[in-house]
């Protein structure tokens, strides 16, 4: 399948005002009962749960639509809450299953911009950035109000019926690709 990639685009208001706060109730709960801190983003992360899951089930359709592909299937999700000096997103492509990409912003105290291919967006409680994972580079510079700030996004990601995460299964990614890459570095 030939992907048209489209700009990255802001979508208001992508759920309706149960799920908002059902889907804020969950991530304080998480941060709060069941910390799961990574050092090297300065975030708390809870991969592929349950509720997750529901969530991003619930977002299938809308991909589809948006993305222009009636074959998308949800590969993986991951909810995030950035905090502390620590909070950061350096500049990258994803190498994981992420074709197609839902950027949720959950809730946050200071809005804090993500940067795709060089442009700046914004966004508010229930915007979603939609991307590219894999062939559109992004990252966040500099955290706001580091001593304050809490900045949650829900990431839901898609790809196509046979791309390796579906054919090879989602070790793949250890087995093969980052292994790969870390094979080559060790060969330089």
């Amino acid at each position: 399948m030939v992907m048209n990639i489209k700009d990255p685009e802001i979508i208001k208001t992508i759920l309706p005002p149960k799920e908002l706060k059902d889907l804020q109730k969950y991530a304080m709960k998480m941060w709060s009962t069941e910390p799961n801190y990574d050092e090297s983003f300065g975030r708390h992360q809870w991969a592929n749960t349950e509720e997750l899951k529901n969530f991003h089930e619930m977002l299938t359709e809308f991909a589809r639509d948006h993305f222009e592909s009636q074959t998308l299937k949800p590969s993986w999700c991951l909810m995030s809450i950035y905090e502390g000096k620590e909070a950061k997103l350096w500049k990258h492509k994803d190498d994981n299953a992420c074709t197609y990409h839902i950027n949720f912003c959950v809730f946050q105290k200071t809005p804090w911009e993500l940067w795709v291919e060089g442009k700046p967006y914004l966004l508010e409680e229930n915007d979603a950035l939609m991307t590219y994972g894999n062939d559109q580079e992004h990252w966040r510079e500099e955290f706001p109000d580091a001593d304050n700030n809490m900045v949650c996004n829900a990431f839901f990601f898609f790809c196509e019926p046979e791309h390796w995460y579906f054919t090879e299964g989602p070790e793949y990614l250890y087995t093969h690709i980052r292994a790969e890459k870390n094979n080559n570095l060790d060969s330089m």
